[in-house]
């Protein structure tokens, strides 16, 4: 299977019930935006304390309401087995806004990731297109030893891709994607 075109085909099946839900919560709202990005505060584990709301609206108060996108349908999949360079890649899920990738490369320099995700998170809107539908940007990224997860929001396939590259030439040789929901189902198992 091409892992390009794969990749494409989960995050597109995503990305339009994501346009379709901002779509409707822009009509119910005569005030909000999608897509909008908040710095956290200084105790948030998030990778630079910042995160890409999928839509803020103002609530009956006037106030902010973060409204969070669940997509209705999710494409499900027999697991997806492969190679990144030198790496080993087994897809078991793969859910948009949801990926944990777990891999066993022994560091990640913090420079490298800082770029990747600056130039996926764009928090400075430098790529972003007044009067776009999407921003195609990452909402969220964690990062653990041995495990990055993120939230893809409306960001093109070739950020997965080449976080999965990023791993791979930092020392990964196993890399594993999956969902935290697979993840909590697996470790709640007797």
């Amino acid at each position: 299977m091409d892992l390009a075109a794969f990749i494409g085909r989960v995050r597109d099946h995503y990305v339009e019930q994501f346009e379709a839900f901002a779509s409707d919560q822009a009509r119910e709202s005569t005030q909000g935006a999608s897509e909008v990005k908040l710095r956290l505060q200084e105790t948030s584990e998030l990778f630079g304390r910042v995160y890409c709301v999928d839509f803020l609206k103002a609530d009956a108060d006037g106030g902010p309401r973060v409204v969070e996108f669940q997509p209705s349908r999710i494409l499900s999949f027999s697991e997806v087995e492969g190679s990144i360079g030198d790496a080993t890649l087994s897809v078991e899920h793969l859910r948009w806004d949801d990926v944990v990738i777990l891999h066993d490369a022994p560091t990640l320099p913090p420079d490298t990731l800082l770029a990747w995700f600056e130039r996926w998170f764009d928090p400075n809107d430098q790529r972003h297109a007044v009067g776009g539908e999407i921003s195609r940007v990452i909402h969220s990224m964690l990062v653990r030893p041995g495990m990055v997860s993120a939230d893809f929001g409306t960001a093109p396939p070739e950020a997965f891709i080449e976080l999965l590259v990023l791993l791979e030439e930092h020392g990964a040789l196993s890399i594993r994607v999956t969902t935290s929901g697979a993840q909590a189902e697996a470790e709640a198992e007797p």
